[in-house]
């Protein structure tokens, strides 16, 4: 898979107001003889690249979630948002019909960090999908704006107690693109 550069980084990073999907349908590879998916969300395309990068060495499936209402293109508009969402604890609802993941013994799990935590769509999907990855290694990955991961283990964790997390891989947004040697040793170290 390619791998293109966003342009879109940091705070301002701007959306298609699609996650990523309003030229073509949310990326989604679901085959027999896989032991390993990536379930991801991309807003800006960054997570994404990440996805690719880890795809074309591991060979994984892929599960691209989406949302019954994207997030807005505009950066401070979809901030002001998903903080409304995390005081409410009313995170967005996922659209993705999820598959059976009963075959897979390796999840890898891409997000961002919004506000020091994992984003707001992880938490949904963890919420409501947690127990179909009982029993599962995760390998969390991420991009980030450049604070760090902030407590987003700690939450995956806590959402998924009967689950191995495994060391994470993250990167500033802005460095996914050169970061494919570092994500390489990442996955051979897993």
């Amino acid at each position: 898979m390619e791998i293109v550069g966003t342009n879109e980084y940091g705070r301002g990073a701007e959306s298609d107001g699609q996650d990523t999907n309003r030229d073509e349908e949310p990326m989604k590879i679901l085959t027999e003889q896989a032991d390993s998916i990536i379930i991801y969300f991309s807003r800006s395309g960054n997570t994404e690249n990440l996805v690719k990068m880890i795809h074309n060495e591991t060979n994984a499936d892929i599960l691209e979630l989406t949302l019954v209402n994207p997030y807005p293109e505009d950066y401070e508009e979809t901030v002001e948002r998903a903080n409304e969402e995390r005081e409410t604890n009313n995170f967005p609802e996922i659209s993705t019909d999820i598959p059976n993941l009963s075959p897979y013994n390796h999840i890898y799990l891409g997000y961002q960090t919004w506000a020091m935590t994992l984003s707001n769509p992880i938490i949904r999907f963890l919420d409501d999908y947690g127990d179909l990855l009982d029993g599962k290694i995760i390998h969390p990955f991420s991009s980030k704006a450049g604070y760090g991961e902030g407590n987003s283990l700690t939450r995956m964790q806590d959402l998924l107690p009967n689950s191995t997390i495994e060391e994470s891989f993250a990167v500033e947004d802005a460095e996914v693109v050169s970061s494919e040697n570092e994500l390489v040793e990442w996955i051979k170290n897993q």
